[in-house]
């Protein structure tokens, strides 16, 4: 197992104890006492859970998972509840630290009686039940649609409003319903857009988990048809297989080169960093790909993870499109992503040179969007003479 895998599985699994153990000993201090079979019975039930998830992972990479569907909603709709159970009593816990200091949670004791520590748990729970629930029916929903103008440096006028959609991290496997993939691609035709791109991540855990939704893509429309790049759990499900299957339901991979779209708008489509570290995988620096051609014609480049875009617009790529971080999804996880990801979602400008950095339309972990709804993205070309409208 390499290194560097198990220096982050080792810091997931701290995190998660530690979140566990926080949660068990106020839920036994608030709720308690307890019996000793129960005690007991709690107590293995949260090192269960604090385990489950990242041994969950690693058994679906290894390829020897055996567990249903059930286990593994339940797995993953309990590490949500964790999450927001651990960031909602946190807060309780500060929040009455500061009414004591104040004076007011002495006042309010008389009301509250001897069951203010289970109050506060029951408080918590119902907190979070409305957390989860919010975040799952968000989650199920057709992504909104998000629409944009960008102006394209070198951008001919007879291609001036060409209609780009962007769908990105639409995460097919366990967790995907086929009405809501239906949806989405309904939805996508009824743009009537000029070209769908889809920049990465198209399938969660392996490449098998496309076959239900094969005939669904296969509807996709688009005037100069569909194009996508891979992402880092592209390559964790097989790309080669992946790729096979993509191909057969009109989706064109692009994996280190460019297509010319439009007899002018150059596509370029380059592997996500995660495909060097595959067997026989190799790094791809950007300069093997995009020529000097990038600044003298109409280009976008498709790469799943938002990184080096300074040097990206240096270079003088007109637009990149990529996804990767989920927006965070779930609030207020944005905040972290921020430490590794300084461009989390939505437009940004760097020279002349756009980058656009997706929501996503699916999720990863939990099947939850909280304060991050999925989005489709309609991108309208402008030739540079032209000014955007607001």
């Amino acid at each position: 197992m390499p290194r560097r895998f198990l220096i982050f599985f080792s810091i997931v699994l701290s995190i998660l104890g530690g979140t566990h153990y926080y949660l068990y000993a106020h839920l036994v201090t608030g709720l308690g006492p307890f019996r000793t079979p129960t005690l007991w019975a709690i107590r293995a039930a949260f090192v269960l859970g604090a385990i489950s998830f990242p041994l969950l992972r690693v058994l679906s990479r290894r390829h020897v998972r055996r567990f249903t569907v059930l286990v593994d909603w339940l797995v993953v709709m309990w590490l949500g509840c964790v999450l927001y159970a651990f960031l909602i009593g946190l807060t309780v816990q500060v929040l009455g630290a500061l009414s004591e200091w104040t004076g007011l949670l002495r006042v309010a004791a008389p009301l509250l009686g001897s069951s203010r520590a289970r109050s506060g748990v029951l408080l918590v729970v119902a907190l979070t039940a409305m957390c989860v629930t919010v975040g799952f029916v968000r989650a199920q929903s057709v992504p909104r649609i998000v629409n944009l103008e960008v102006p394209l440096l070198h951008l001919p006028p007879s291609l001036d409003g060409f209609k780009l959609v962007q769908l990105s991290d639409v995460h097919i496997g366990t967790f995907a319903r086929l009405a809501r993939m239906r949806g989405i691609v309904e939805k996508v035709n009824g743009l009537v857009p000029d070209l769908v791109v889809i920049t990465g991540d198209l399938v969660d855990e392996q490449a098998s988990q496309l076959a239900p939704v094969e005939p669904i893509l296969a509807a996709l429309r688009a005037r100069h048809g569909v194009l996508a790049v891979p992402g880092n759990h592209d390559f964790y499900a097989g790309i080669d297989e992946l790729v096979r299957r993509a191909t057969s339901c009109g989706i064109r991979f692009l994996r280190n080169e460019k297509v010319t779209i439009a007899g002018a708008l150059q596509i370029y489509g380059i592997d996500d960093p995660t495909g060097a570290r595959v067997p026989g995988g190799r790094p791809i620096p950007f300069e093997s790909v995009l020529g000097p051609e990038i600044r003298e014609q109409p280009s976008i480049l498709l790469y799943h993870q938002p990184i080096r875009y300074p040097q990206l617009a240096e270079m003088g790529v007109g637009l990149v499109l990529s996804g990767h971080t989920h927006g965070g999804q779930l609030w207020p996880l944005r905040y972290i992503s921020k430490l590794f990801y300084p461009y989390v979602s939505g437009l940004f400008i760097i020279g002349t040179s756009h980058f656009y950095v997706s929501r996503g339309t699916g999720t990863w972990g939990p099947p939850m969007r909280f304060g991050v709804p999925p989005e489709i993205v309609v991108i309208r070309l402008r030739s540079p003479t032209r000014k955007p409208r607001n």
